[in-house]
């Protein structure tokens, strides 16, 4: 399932977006006024902000990341803190958090949905009995909108006093007896669903089939966007328009995801590099490659109010401007809290102002030895490469990749490793007699932050082994 994120925010006007920007030298722009790939440092005439009406309505707020192994980590006026760690046990990839139109947090998870409020506070609204609840939507405290994760694939809402299931996957019939439900998004014209079945949408008390965009596959994604819904199938979106349909000028990238700020500016990820294309949410405008940030892709990404660009990507957390510039950066373990893989990113209103300064982060020496499976003997002379996860057929440069050769004994190196969610893979030498046999796996995969000890320089592995069968015999009995 792709999670698609949507910020229902009260942004600040648009123009704001350049404030903090404008701080740093602004260097000279490029010659052609339609220059759609700005050159590194250079401010570039196309504004794809511009194009949209502003929204003028002040506010701001905490940006909030979710943090592997850590949990809730807020940003807010330059401080960073822990809102709400993790419970034991709690895998930061099972929550879907999301924000509210009060400012609040919205977490859900295997053991219900908690609320975090800007004081702080944790309230819970469901408990745990029952299926997780996905595609969280908040309208209001009395009115939020769920998938549950279960069989039935229900339709739930709540009312604030309690959550009431409304339609099974089943009552959207069509093509398909296993019908799944891919998204779901509330606008002022109801509650809208798509399924492999097709486009449906909760008029009153009346489901309704909605004839899908013209052109478009038969799975759409769902996005609000100033209170009208936006259909999409990864090549075309289109925004709802009466009865029917306008289609949109969104970039195109190979990633599916995209995030819609309220300020009027949808941000699309790149494929094979930390960067986005930004262009108006809605007006047929301009398209802006942003500046890259460290490493090697997007992982998760939120528009603000006041048109900036929150960035997670494999090695750390980010922030651009609505012109695609970079306003800030911060490594893994370079802020408090920040030591694991961002998850999810939620920001209220036009986010903090003043972003935190990074610290430097902590490294380690690793070390380990290789071994074969079948005959327990050194792998030597292998390579062997530290890489982000996943790494994909090659491993992509970045601060995190080292290289090394194993000894005669399989023992190998990695020097200065930050943290990160990282794999080592291993390249045993061509011919290998224990691993030329194309059902073996190689490769293991680290964490620092879990792997490697805290109060250390050195971080020993033991002993790997590699050149394994893909199904590992049971582990012998105690």
């Amino acid at each position: 399932m792709v999670s698609l994120l949507l910020l229902g925010c009260r942004p600040q006007a648009a123009e704001t977006a350049l404030q903090v920007a404008e701080r740093a030298p602004q260097p000279a722009a490029p010659a052609a006024p339609d220059a759609s790939e700005p050159a590194p440092g250079v401010l570039p005439r196309c504004r794809p902000l511009a194009s949209e009406p502003a929204i003028a309505k002040p506010g701001s707020g905490p940006a909030y990341a979710l943090v592997d192994h850590v949990g809730v980590v807020r940003i807010d006026d330059g401080e960073v803190t822990t809102a709400l760690p993790l419970a034991k046990g709690v895998d930061a990839d099972d929550l879907e958090m999301t924000a509210g139109p009060d400012g609040s947090l919205w977490l859900s998870g295997w053991d219900g949905v908690d609320v975090l409020g800007l004081d702080g506070r944790v309230r819970k609204v469901r408990g745990g009995a029952g299926p997780r609840y996905e595609h969280l939507r908040v309208r209001a405290n009395n009115d939020v909108w769920a998938v549950t994760s279960d069989i039935e694939w229900q339709i739930v809402h709540d009312d604030g006093e309690r959550w009431q299931p409304l339609r099974a996957r089943r009552q959207f019939p069509g093509r398909y007896d296993d019908n799944k439900l891919a998204g779901l998004a509330v606008d002022a014209e109801g509650v809208w669903v798509s399924s492999w079945n097709g486009l449906w949408r909760l008029a009153g008390r009346d489901w309704q089939r909605v004839d899908a965009p013209p052109g478009t596959g038969t799975i759409l994604w769902l996005w609000t966007y100033r209170d009208r819904v936006i259909a999409g199938d990864g090549e075309r979106w289109f925004s709802r328009d009466g009865a029917g349909w306008r289609p949109l000028s969104w970039p195109h990238t190979d990633d599916v995801r995209r995030a819609v700020g309220e300020v009027g500016l949808v941000a699309a990820p790149e494929r094979g590099r930390a960067a986005v294309q930004l262009a108006a949410a809605t007006a047929a405008g301009c398209t802006v490659a942003s500046e890259p940030l460290a490493g090697s892709r997007v992982g998760e990404l939120a528009v603000d109010g006041a048109g900036r660009v929150w960035l997670a990507t494999d090695v750390g957390l980010g922030v651009i401007d609505g012109d695609g510039r970079k306003l800030a950066e911060w490594p893994l373990g370079s802020l408090p809290g920040l030591s694991g893989r961002v998850t999810q990113i939620a920001v209220i209103g036009a986010g903090p102002w003043r972003l935190p300064s990074p610290r430097p982060g902590r490294t380690w020496e690793v070390v380990g030895r290789l071994k074969t499976y079948k005959q327990g003997t050194p792998l030597a002379n292998t390579a062997v490469e530290l890489c982000p996860s996943p790494y994909g057929d090659r491993c992509p440069q970045g601060p995190s990749t080292r290289a090394a050769t194993t000894a005669a004994d399989g023992s190998f190196r990695f020097a200065d490793v930050p943290l990160g969610d990282l794999s080592i893979v291993v390249r045993p030498p061509a011919g290998h007699p224990e691993c030329t046999s194309p059902f073996t796996d190689h490769g293991h995969g680290l964490d620092p932050a879990v792997d490697c000890p805290v109060d250390g320089p050195r971080c020993d592995l033991g002993e790997l082994t590699d050149c394994r069968p893909f199904e590992m015999p049971p582990s012998p009995a105690p």
